[in-house]
């Protein structure tokens, strides 16, 4: 994934994208024509040369000079700059120079996470009409897409070659938003994206590197997983151990790899060859190639392949974080998720979706409910445009300061006495005011607790639930004891409460205090 001019030098990432012996300058394929640079942000650009060269990078009407250290390795960083273009940028050195041309400035967003984010427009449920107008040429794509696939069949032996060195994309360029690129980009993205775009009038970059059943802990490095107590069973491969052995692994994962590998990975004592799977493979390969570029923060659709164990995914994710904010140096970037959305044959769906919502501790996150979206049997609803306009609505109000409504409410308090015939639930991002959607009465909502003086468990609905403004009032049946109210608190659930912003309520699993 190296462009380059006539030249020679090694790069500090040659095992992840040889450059040719006969080239003198060397630039990742992250520069190219048609790429989005990140406004009011230094910016990195980087390359190779051979040891000792001087390389001067112009840009804008600013020239920026580097030597090249010993391994052939320079970088430079161009000061922050306002949105704009289209521009030039030229990179000379020995007599060469690289030319990019149509360089705009503007928004830059990481595009992240497995299938659901690398499902492509064209196979939405919005796709047929988005299409033949997504001429957008202020939006550029960067498109990663895998050489191979992740199915259950076997690689070939050159196929585990090019796994185990990290060759796992096809090289990569910008290319302005067009009908044809649109219709191959992520739909989640492209939305996102399009949303951003209309609302700011800047241009927007998207980088997209998400892989089809990833897990989180191959998106986190391997050094930031083994400093986790929690996480070593990944990364500690003591006693004939590997990660398939690790108890927090989905057991699809490793069923998945050993089809892949087939007998090629079957070989005693060897070294596994690598997998996409594997923790920390694509930190490696399909982070790291692409930092320092400037960007504006990341947007992660991601957890099918995590919500075997939920107990955990915060840990994963909190790693993962420290791992690519101190890849990238920008400090806490935005971090925008989707928590996961209604499906009926995963029964640990609810219990994942409350260690997703945990996430919002990291800082400067934010998460985009779905749970009145989904499919009862499909871990890939077609409906994408809703999950990219609302991680966009979440960027707008947090990373662009914009005075909009644009996160779902959530459980802050509730009250409750053991004397009273009611609980009553308080919830934030209301705006004004909670509401159903469809129907005249609240759906979603269970009761857990005990009848017959204590002696009998149960779960059942309350009696009649109110709504006003921003909370929620639950009647209890005589008799009954409650221990705990849930609402949404299943993998499909049947749930209707909006904001009046139409925004889901997120799902939640409370436990009252009782006499205790």
């Amino acid at each position: 994934m190296y462009r380059t001019v006539q030249t020679a030098a090694r790069f500090f990432l040659v095992i992840l994208f040889p450059i040719a012996t006969w080239a003198q300058i060397g630039l990742p394929d992250i520069f190219s024509d048609h790429m989005v640079l990140q406004r009011h942000l230094p910016i990195p650009v980087w390359g190779t040369a051979p040891a000792g060269s001087e390389v001067a990078v112009r840009f804008n009407e600013f020239e920026i000079n580097a030597l090249s250290d010993k391994d052939g390795k320079w970088e430079v960083t161009l000061a922050a700059m306002a949105e704009g273009g289209p521009y030039q940028m030229s990179i000379s050195g020995n007599g060469e120079t690289i030319v990019l041309k149509d360089i705009l400035v503007g928004e830059v967003w990481l595009c992240s996470g497995q299938s659901n984010m690398e499902w492509p427009l064209k196979n939405c449920t919005e796709g047929e009409l988005e299409i033949p107008n997504a001429s957008q040429p202020a939006i550029r794509f960067f498109h990663l897409k895998k050489k191979h696939n992740t199915y259950s069949t076997p690689y070939t032996s050159e196929q585990l070659v090019e796994f185990t060195k990290g060759h796992f994309f096809y090289p990569a360029n910008w290319e302005p938003c067009t009908p044809e690129t649109a219709a191959e980009f992520s739909g989640v993205a492209y939305f996102f994206g399009k949303e951003l775009s209309e609302s700011l009038k800047v241009p927007i970059g998207l980088i997209q590197n998400a892989v089809g059943g990833s897990p989180a802990q191959s998106w986190a490095s391997r050094s930031a997983l083994a400093s986790h107590p929690q996480l070593q069973s990944l990364v500690d491969f003591s006693g004939n151990k590997t990660w398939l052995d690790s108890e927090i692994i989905h057991p699809w994962l490793a069923e998945r790899a050993k089809q892949n590998w087939g007998d090629l990975g079957n070989k005693g004592d060897a070294p596994l060859p690598g997998h996409p799977f594997s923790p920390g493979y694509l930190f490696d390969f399909a982070l790291q190639p692409l930092a320092p570029y400037a960007i504006r923060g990341a947007i992660w659709y991601q957890g099918e392949s995590n919500a075997t164990h939920p107990a955990s995914y915060f840990a994963i994710m909190d790693m993962l974080l420290k791992s690519w904010r101190s890849l990238w140096g920008q400090g806490d970037f935005p971090f925008y998720f989707v928590q996961l959305p209604k499906i009926g044959n995963r029964n640990l769906w609810p219990e994942f979706r409350e260690a997703q919502e945990k996430c919002l501790a990291i800082p400067n996150t934010g998460m985009a409910v779905a749970i009145d979206s989904g499919h009862p049997t499909d871990v890939h609803p077609k409906e994408k445009k809703v999950i990219g306009l609302r991680l966009a609505r979440l960027a707008l109000l947090k990373a662009y300061s914009k005075k909009i409504a644009a996160e779902s409410p959530g459980l802050s308090s509730s009250e409750w006495r053991t004397d009273g015939k009611e609980v009553v639930l308080y919830f934030n991002n209301t705006y004004d005011g909670l509401t159903v959607k469809g129907q005249e009465t609240p759906l979603g909502f269970t009761l857990q607790g005990y009848t017959e003086n204590g002696s009998l468990e149960t779960i059942l609905k309350p009696e009649k639930i109110i709504i006003e403004g921003e909370k929620i009032k639950l009647f209890l049946p005589d008799g009954f004891l409650p221990v705990r109210v849930k609402y949404a608190w299943a993998p499909n659930p049947d749930n209707n409460v909006v904001n009046s912003a139409g925004l889901p309520l997120a799902p939640f699993n409370l436990m009252l205090n009782g006499n205790n």
